[in-house]
């Protein structure tokens, strides 16, 4: 789409800017423009320190966050999920510490952020703040602030889900814990579930133990017309790290089971920004970056339940004596909707992992089957997105409970890409992923067996609709789905060390170099010329070099984006621009001409902003070989 200039503040001097949306925390109350931005349970003199790149950092993100709303995707169909469906943003920003924001490894660095967690391209242009509020007293809602004197041992990130109620949970009531929880709060039926949680968390805590802080933000009354939201995590890490800084602490942490945080696509069309980031390590290692670069100091965002399932975490609530709370947490990503029917709608894929983590860990009288729209297994699905959903899903998680580990990571390769921003070793970090993965399939498949023994009678599916799950599980077209393990029909060692001349794991995409038409090759007919045929040809004699070399992946070298910018004798503006449109170009022709999905960072990677590189996992052989790979 074309690009969204996003003036800010009250910013004035582009003319002729066509496709504009004006912002502005300052404006009257009232006016189309304002931006409503409200603190509580802060008073005046907790934040009359804050730093002003913190003030700043928080209307950043509230301007993100409400352009985020008011900017249209794509069409919906699977078909336009690449280039239709991201989004180009120009911000112009005022801001109070304009010398630090506009440091080019903090624009890198927010771009970036920005770039994963939506996967839309960003650009950012900061001036000075003709008349800043003063620090954050403006935002405060004082009709509800306190001061305690208070103290946390933590602080934490609290939505009101089954996962950060968990995380609530096992810090104060499990450890024992003091612990500042900071919330969103987007919907007031979302508000009331959170302030239904934190009255039972007070009640069976000591009265010092919880500290509670909100933001709301919305755009005056306008109704928004975006309803993916995904830059909301950053509005949400960038209030915890206000109050972090607050108490003086230097961690923040979002509680969220690793399969979500993880994200592989185990449902095939829960893909790029439809599928949520809000935890993902890269996401959480970025937000690190970035926060450090901010202060001047180092700042951890971090996220404790990686290595659980959701019914792990269901279990951590049961386990601290908090199960009849289960039905009061909230997952639903159709916010909407269930603010409409007071239910999860029981058909996105939050819903279905929210209803097979409960189910399997054996806590399902604590929630009734009223509290979803749609009954998970008996309910009548939609055609279409709704049914292929819980089919993927479940299809998916049987596959994952039989897998072996080479069979699963032939299948997901997405995997290699997470190991750098996780904490160990990557082989250990690989086989907890495998067993994550593993275990979530694991849990799902007992609890389809358990319903289909339950309901093996003509009786107990008689009247159910033909788009039931359970009348789907039980189809002719389902069962005959194999769930074959792809290890089992993968080439031989001997054929794939003869297509891969550098001797590496064969999970990467394979590639070839062109040199005397200037394209760079992929198997199925995708191919770059041109500025992007120019991209990667600078990129691939490092990439050659350290393959040659025998480096690890993680040792692979780095171009500096002015370097690379000077190699391509262009300006690095330039070069940013050309990484997006050849990512594009990349992911667009492997959906067209393969129907395959690829991640944005599948060819070009860029590092925690320390400059850009091939992925090393690609798999580079000789123009005359990719016709012996075949397809997958």
């Amino acid at each position: 789409m074309a690009e969204r200039l996003v003036i800010c503040g009250g910013v004035t001097g582009v003319p002729g800017a066509r496709n504009v949306l004006e912002m502005d925390v300052n404006a009257p109350e009232g006016t189309p423009q304002k931006v409503n931005l409200r603190l509580g349970d802060l008073c005046a003199r907790m934040v009359q320190d804050v730093p002003a790149v913190l003030a700043d950092l928080l209307e950043v993100a509230s301007y993100v966050y409400c352009a985020d709303q008011f900017t249209r995707r794509g069409r919906d169909g699977m078909r336009s999920m690449g280039a239709e469906w991201r989004r180009q943003f120009r911000f112009i920003i005022p801001v109070r510490r304009p010398d630090l924001w506009n440091r080019r490894d903090v624009i890198e660095a927010l771009c970036e952020t920005l770039g994963f967690l939506s996967e839309d391209a960003y650009a950012l242009e900061f001036v000075e703040h003709g008349s800043p509020a003063t620090g954050l007293q403006p935002y405060l809602d004082l009709g509800h602030s306190a001061d305690r004197g208070f103290v946390p041992d933590e602080v934490m990130l609290f939505s009101g889900g089954l996962d950060s109620f968990a995380g609530a949970v096992d810090s104060l009531i499990g450890n024992g814990r003091k612990v500042a929880l900071v919330s969103h709060r987007g919907s007031s039926m979302v508000t009331s579930r959170q302030s239904a949680l934190l009255i039972a968390l007070r009640n069976r805590t000591r009265a010092s133990q919880l500290f509670h802080v909100y933001v709301s933000v919305n755009k005056g009354q306008e109704e928004a017309v975006e309803f993916t939201q995904r830059t909301r995590s950053f509005l949400f890490a960038s209030l915890g790290l206000v109050v972090a800084h607050l108490f003086g602490q230097r961690t923040i942490r979002f509680y969220e089971n690793g399969v979500v945080s993880i994200n592989l696509p185990l449902a095939e069309h829960v893909l790029g920004a439809r599928a949520t980031r809000t935890t993902h390590p890269h996401v959480l290692a970025d937000f690190t970056s970035l926060f450090s670069l901010l202060l001047g100091e180092a700042v951890l965002v971090e996220n404790p339940y990686l290595w659980l399932t959701k019914s792990d975490v269901v279990g951590v609530i049961a386990k601290h004596g908090c199960a009849d709370l289960i039905a009061e947490t909230f997952s639903c990503t159709r916010v909407r909707e269930a603010t409409k029917r007071k239910r999860h709608c029981g058909v996105c894929s939050q819903c279905l992992d929210r209803h097979f983590g409960i189910l399997g860990a054996g806590l399902g009288e604590y929630e009734s089957a009223e509290a979803y729209s749609v009954d998970l297994f008996k309910g009548e699905r939609k055609p279409g997105t709704d049914v292929v959903m819980a089919e993927s899903y479940v299809l998916n998680a049987m596959k994952l409970a039989g897998m072996s580990e080479q069979g699963f990571f032939s299948t997901f390769g997405q995997a290699f890409r997470v190991l750098p921003y996780l904490p160990g070793p990557p082989d250990e970090a690989a086989a907890k992923i495998y067993d994550l993965l593993r275990r979530h399939g694991q849990t799902v498949a007992r609890v389809v067996d358990w319903e289909l023994g339950n309901n093996a009678s003509l009786t107990h599916t008689l009247g159910l609709p033909d788009t039931s799950l359970l009348m789907l599980l039980k189809s002719t077209s389902m069962r005959s789905m194999e769930t074959v393990d792809p290890a089992e029909v993968e080439p031989p060692a001997s054929e794939q060390a003869a297509a891969d001349v550098s001797r590496r794991s064969a999970n990467g995409l394979f590639f070839a170099v062109d040199e005397e038409k200037e394209r760079i090759l992929f198997r199925g007919g995708v191919e770059l010329a041109g500025a992007g045929f120019k991209l990667l040809r600078a990129l691939v004699a490092d990439f050659a070099a350290d393959v040659t070399a025998g480096l690890p992946h993680e040792e692979h070298r780095l171009i500096k984006s002015d370097a690379l910018a000077e190699r391509l004798g262009i300006e690095e503006p330039t070069l940013r621009k050309r990484v997006v449109r050849t990512r594009n170009a990349i992911e667009k022709q492997f959906l067209d001409k393969l129907d395959v999905q690829i991640a944005d960072d599948a060819v070009i990677q860029n590092v925690n902003w320390r400059g850009y590189r091939l992925n090393p996992y690609l798999l580079q052989i000789q123009p005359g070989q990719l016709g012996d790979i075949g397809s997958d």
